[in-house]
């Protein structure tokens, strides 16, 4: 199927006065994806909390996209410590959900990181946290599939179905922090209390992420019916979010919960409620182009 589309950049809620200028073109559809366990329309964040309303650590995988990225939620206990890792060729990031995680990594101040703080890791660079505090700590990660993580010297590996562990060694670099990324962003400081409706919080070769915040009455981009050449999915922030994907009934999403789009779905989304939202998207970078319906 060949659709006539205008293009904009992400499955964004871009206010309209900061959109450019509309322009056209024609680009082919793909066939419309199935959705293959882990994924699904909806995660709510509520089920999942009842699931493992008993454990204090557990993690359940979300999404896993075989050639494209894995989303995680994770939970730890309080005093507990993570594995010291790094991954060799990807942007690894997570979004603090509740609770208190003190993050070390390499080359960076150790911080402490609480609801509502997006944390990124460039590749090459070892990291590993900490849960402080009482509460337990939990995060929603983003990770490539293909990619790995690699342990750092005297780390017991975690166990891999059909693989043998193997000391190494490498010459590379810690990736830098660029342009837009750093190490951490407060969403409730940052963008929550200020004036910015939007901003590319991850950008590298693989991997685009990116906030975007706006009223129920707000024309925004998301909100047109549009589709992705790979899948993408959106974790709520803030508030209340209304999405449309081809095939599947309206989503009402809350704080905490993800929706994923196959490739190829037409879909939109929109804030919902009577306050702000706002959302993270996510999506592989070589394929972060938003084609909206230009029939209509």
């Amino acid at each position: 199927m060949i659709a006539r589309i205008l293009m904009a950049a992400l499955l964004v809620a871009t206010p309209a006065a900061a959109q450019t200028s509309t322009k056209f073109g024609w680009a082919p559809k793909p066939k419309a994806a199935p959705f293959i366990a882990p994924n699904r329309a909806h995660w709510r964040l509520a089920d999942l909390l009842k699931t493992h309303s008993r454990q204090k650590s557990w993690s359940q995988v979300l999404v896993r996209d075989a050639d494209g990225l894995t989303a995680t939620y994770i939970q730890s206990a309080p005093g507990e410590v993570s594995r010291r890792v790094m991954y060799s060729d990807t942007t690894i990031f997570f979004v603090v959900q509740s609770g208190q995680l003190r993050v070390a990594i390499e080359g960076v101040d150790p911080f402490i990181a609480g609801k509502g703080f997006i944390v990124q890791v460039p590749a090459l660079r070892m990291f590993h946290v900490e849960t402080v505090g009482d509460a337990p700590a939990l995060r929603f990660e983003v990770t490539q599939t293909l990619a790995p993580p690699i342990y750092a010297e005297g780390q017991k590996p975690q166990a891999v179905r059909g693989k043998r562990f193997a000391r190494i060694g490498y010459y590379s670099p810690p990736a830098p922090y660029e342009g837009s990324n750093k190490p951490f962003v407060d969403f409730h400081k940052d963008i929550a209390t200020g004036p910015v409706p939007g901003l590319n919080v991850v950008q590298d070769d693989f991997v685009s992420a990116r906030i975007s915040r706006a009223m129920p009455a707000a024309q925004t981009t998301s909100a047109r019916p549009h589709f992705h050449l790979s899948s993408a999915f959106a974790f709520v922030l803030e508030g209340e979010m209304t999405y449309r994907i081809e095939g599947e009934k309206d989503i009402a999403a809350a704080q905490g919960d993800l929706v994923y789009v196959p490739q190829g779905r037409w879909h939109s989304g929109a804030p919902a409620g009577t306050g702000m939202s706002a959302q993270l998207t996510t999506q592989p970078a070589a394929s972060s182009l938003s084609l909206n319906d230009a029939s209509r």
